[in-house]
């Protein structure tokens, strides 16, 4: 392998097929984003991205962290243990969080709504689980399938949801989330059964096929992930609900349009993520040294950021029409943000390219004290820019947070050559 090149030589390179997928995929989460606001008001969509925030801190505080460290454990010496391990983690994980799914519904009088959202929360995290194993064991094809399948369900069932039946509500799009993420989780499960018989989903007794070592593993692994997952949250979300404080669901639709469209850095950096991280999994597992995996990363980030860089300085030319072809009229006021939260993604996106070396190593140590840096400063941005600026404060803060954040990263990255 040429160490630092993403130059391709052959349209069936691993990478050139990871980049053709999440292509097509760009183009439909780009058709959707121009579905909601068309068919979407700013006050529907602030609510409805009010009330995700709390299933994604669920899902970012307990499944993210189980899947992580589900996908370190694939390179040890028993992946069938480990796949049913962390089945059966899942499975308990799920049953708790629907009694916590039930108490929240009884409080807020609005079963359908929470009873979708648990439903969304299961869904994801089940296709991820399916999924990130695809990738890990190096199933390209039917990793970049699926989340192609994904995004053009999501449009499907949108249409069908929203547009004919005109459920253009907050539960109409939690129903049309649940749907999709139960179909996909479904053909996630199928295609790594079909892939590698190694993955079975098979409920049985914890002393038959579960491992001590692996739980104890589980443990250290997840602790420092799971109090990330509340500083990430912070990072992602709080401003939204700074807005909210300040200002309306009206002003929290602006901006999550906005910012929903200026994050679509993600899936330009997605292919990368996809195509690097089973690599330096395996160079954990072969025994390379941290200064190895640095100096294999290294040169892959340098041209990302070249390239991305020039696509963000393209958007902050450009936004007004950008803004009007991918957005609508209604959402005019959502066309300044994107721009500005698209470069702040630069940083965040880079991020998370030399964070695959933890995730792989298990140093999630390093990755939780720079998000606790970043999300102490993107919280203190947003509460003083918010009040002046509105949601282009808001914006502002997400730039610079995640740009000292990104300085906080290269510091820990390089900690030994420092």
């Amino acid at each position: 392998m040429n160490n630092g090149s993403i130059l391709l030589k052959s349209r069936h390179h691993p990478l050139a097929v990871l980049i053709r997928g999440q292509a097509l995929v760009a183009l439909a989460n780009l058709a959707y984003g121009k579905l909601t606001a068309l068919y979407i008001s700013p006050a529907e969509w602030g609510n409805y991205s009010l009330v995700l925030t709390f299933v994604m801190l669920l899902h970012g505080f307990v499944i993210t962290p189980t899947i992580q460290s589900f996908k370190a454990s694939l390179t040890g010496p028993s992946p069938k243990i480990a796949v049913s391990s962390y089945s059966q983690i899942l499975a308990l994980i799920y049953a708790v969080s629907l009694l916590v799914a039930g108490f929240v519904a009884s409080v807020h009088h609005n079963g359908f709504l929470w009873i979708a959202a648990w439903l969304s929360l299961v869904g994801q995290g089940v296709y991820n689980f399916s999924n990130d194993y695809l990738n890990v064991m190096g199933r390209y094809r039917a990793y970049s399938g699926i989340l192609l399948l994904y995004a053009l369900g999501n449009l499907i069932l949108f249409g069908i949801v929203v547009v004919s039946f005109g459920q253009s509500t907050t539960l109409g799009l939690f129903l049309n989330l649940a749907l999709l993420n139960v179909a996909l989780a479904i053909v996630a499960v199928r295609q790594a059964i079909q892939s590698d018989t190694t993955f079975r989903f098979r409920i049985q007794r914890l002393s038959n096929r579960y491992s001590p070592d692996l739980l104890r593993q589980y443990q250290r692994y997840v602790w420092p992930l799971m109090s990330l997952a509340v500083w990430n949250w912070l990072i992602n979300y709080a401003d939204r609900q700074l807005i909210k404080y300040y200002m309306t669901d009206t002003d929290v639709g602006q901006y999550v349009m906005g910012y929903s469209l200026g994050s679509k850095l993600l899936l330009l950096v997605a292919p990368l993520i996809a195509f690097l991280s089973p690599i330096v999994f395996r160079f954990k597992s072969d025994g390379y040294s941290d200064g190895h995996v640095n100096k294999f990363l290294v040169p892959y980030l340098k041209q990302y950021a070249a390239v991305v860089g020039s696509v963000c300085l393209l958007f902050v030319g450009l936004h007004r029409l950008i803004g009007a072809t991918f957005l609508s009229s209604t959402y005019e006021s959502a066309y300044v943000v994107g721009p500005i939260v698209a470069v702040g993604y630069l940083f965040l996106t880079c991020i998370q390219v030399l964070e695959i070396k933890w995730y792989a190593y298990g140093q999630t140590r390093f990755i939780l004290w720079h998000t606790v840096v970043g999300a102490i400063v993107n919280v203190l941005l947003n509460i003083v820019l918010i009040p002046r600026l509105g949601i282009v404060g808001a914006a502002l803060a997400t730039l610079l947070g995640f740009a000292i954040q990104f300085l906080a990263v290269l510091y820990l990255f390089f900690r030994k050559q420092l």
